[in-house]
């Protein structure tokens, strides 16, 4: 019985493992990464900043609740929309919110010190870092991360082809991916 226990927890834990490496390297890296920077560089955000240091912090808290309940529910949303089969009301909903959390992101950080002067929200923003912190120091984390740098370089290194044309890179993709169906389905 423990053995089952332990395999189910072992999967369990691999899925949540494999969906954060999934939004860390596919939409933190490539997509809010890009769009937090450029907003950093925005002048109007810069006067902003200034300007959110005099606001007082319950008006802070309450904008960035605000903001982020509504990237959870938009992400939640594009879920579900996907889950019905709705692929591009699912991109164009989690696109959107792309930039809405970057904006989020960018307003934690300014304002860092007025939210974490809120106990309860600097104890749960420990309890978050803790748990990311746990996660990325599991087993089962280091082993798929090792796994999909390994693909990743793989993917590089006989798809991508530095100097190619993105024709040419989606038709040599093909081409591979055609050649492997065809040898999975002989078998």
């Amino acid at each position: 019985m423990k053995f089952i226990i332990d395999k189910l927890i072992h999967y369990i834990l691999s899925f949540f493992v494999l969906i954060y490496i999934l939004y860390e390297e596919l939409i933190w890296e490539r997509l809010a990464q890009p769009i937090f920077r450029y907003f950093q560089s925005l002048k109007l955000l810069q006067k902003l900043e200034h300007y959110l240091k005099n606001v007082h912090g319950v008006l802070i808290l309450i904008a960035f609740i605000i903001l982020f309940a509504i990237t959870e529910l938009q992400g939640i949303y594009a879920g579900v929309l996907l889950l019905k089969g709705k692929p591009v009301l699912w991109l164009l909903l989690y696109a959107g919110k792309i930039p809405i959390a970057a904006f989020t992101f960018w307003l934690f950080r300014v304002s860092k010190p007025k939210l974490m002067s809120f106990p309860w929200f600097k104890k749960s923003y420990e309890l978050l870092m803790r748990g990311i912190d746990w996660i990325q120091h599991t087993e089962t984390y280091i082993d798929i991360k090792t796994r999909a740098a390994n693909l990743k370089e793989y993917f590089k290194k006989n798809y991508l082809r530095e100097g190619d044309s993105t024709r040419q890179k989606i038709k040599r993709i093909y081409r591979r991916l055609k050649i492997r169906l065809r040898e999975i389905l002989k078998r």
